[in-house]
């Protein structure tokens, strides 16, 4: 290939085949981290779209009602507002209403297909914003609700699906409390623990038919709340915050009354404000994408908080 007695040219024409090379690998690399990068791209974008951080109140557009996706024709909110009330937050005020079994309360929410990690940080008083509120089951939080294409007239008992972490006031008024229920065909089971703060960040995750509930308080490192397995919940569902108030006066009508009356005559005790709405698509790591993520025997809470706690922005 080379002329006997040239090193020189030889050199020469090895150097040229080595630049090229270079250049060619170069330009592979270059293509492969750009459908990397895009790739990542991509995926983080699949759901931002969704995330708030209510820093625009024109976004309040973006939401939905079920009373007005349910047509029932009445809205159980006194109030709500983006940055109204609370500069950066947005802040809903409840008439008397209750999630409980039939009994169907306020949700506002966006409609979130497959899986997903929500997060906000929740802040809750009593009306006049001194403490807890005062009056029975009076919570606001984080709500994931399977849909259900109802009006007024076609509703029945037994379709409620849902799952929710709520903090604010349960079964002891004045006292702060964390609530998380879940409901399957109207079947209400909850959970009540003792709280100190009516400050804390809140987070739910959905890993197929697998659903963990956080929670954040201030100072301290994200816990696992509950884990829930609910293979009943369909792909897509009604994601977002919901806030309900003094049970024992909506308890007085019946589900089918309460669901389509704004209750003026109640107690209610509530302000629940939200900082931010951020949802994310959850990375499993390959270690543990065949784990059952509701059996601690299977996948522990240090585990799952290596990729749902800190590692979520």
């Amino acid at each position: 290939m080379f002329e006997t007695g040239n090193p020189g040219k030889a050199t020469r024409i090895v150097m040229v085949l080595n630049a090229a090379l270079a250049i060619q690998l170069f330009q592979c690399v270059s293509i492969s981290l750009a459908q990397s990068t895009a790739v990542e791209i991509i995926e983080a974008d699949r759901l931002n779209h969704a995330s708030d951080e209510f820093n625009d109140p024109e976004t309040l557009a973006d939401w939905q009602r079920i009373f007005q996706t349910e047509q029932t024709e009445a809205d159980q909110l006194q109030s709500i507002n983006v940055g109204k009330t609370k500069p950066g937050w947005m802040t809903l005020i409840p008439h008397t209403s209750t999630w409980y079994q039939d009994y169907r309360g306020v949700l506002v929410f966006k409609e979130i297909t497959g899986n997903f990690v929500v997060t906000t940080r929740a802040e809750i008083t009593n009306r006049d914003r001194s403490g807890a509120p005062r009056s029975q089951f009076s919570l606001g939080g984080l709500m994931v609700r399977s849909p259900r294409h109802i009006n007024s007239r076609t509703w029945r008992p037994g379709g409620e699906n849902y799952l929710f972490l709520s903090l604010g006031t349960a079964n002891k008024p004045g006292e702060f409390a964390f609530e998380v229920k879940t409901t399957r065909n109207s079947d209400s089971q909850l959970k009540i623990e003792p709280l100190s703060t009516g400050v804390a960040e809140i987070r739910i995750a959905r890993l197929g038919s697998h659903f963990l509930l956080l929670r954040r308080l201030p100072n301290s490192q994200w816990m696992v709340h509950r884990r829930y397995h609910r293979p009943d919940m369909p792909e897509s569902l009604q994601v977002g915050f919901t806030v309900y108030t003094d049970y024992p006066s909506a308890s007085k009508f019946s589900p089918a009354q309460q669901n389509s009356t704004v209750i003026r005559s109640g107690r209610p005790d509530l302000i629940a404000s939200f900082e931010y709405f951020r949802i994310r698509e959850p990375i499993v790591p390959a270690e543990f994408a065949d784990h059952l993520f509701t059996d601690a025997r299977s996948i522990s809470d240090a585990e799952l908080l290596s990729f749902l706690g800190n590692a979520i922005k």
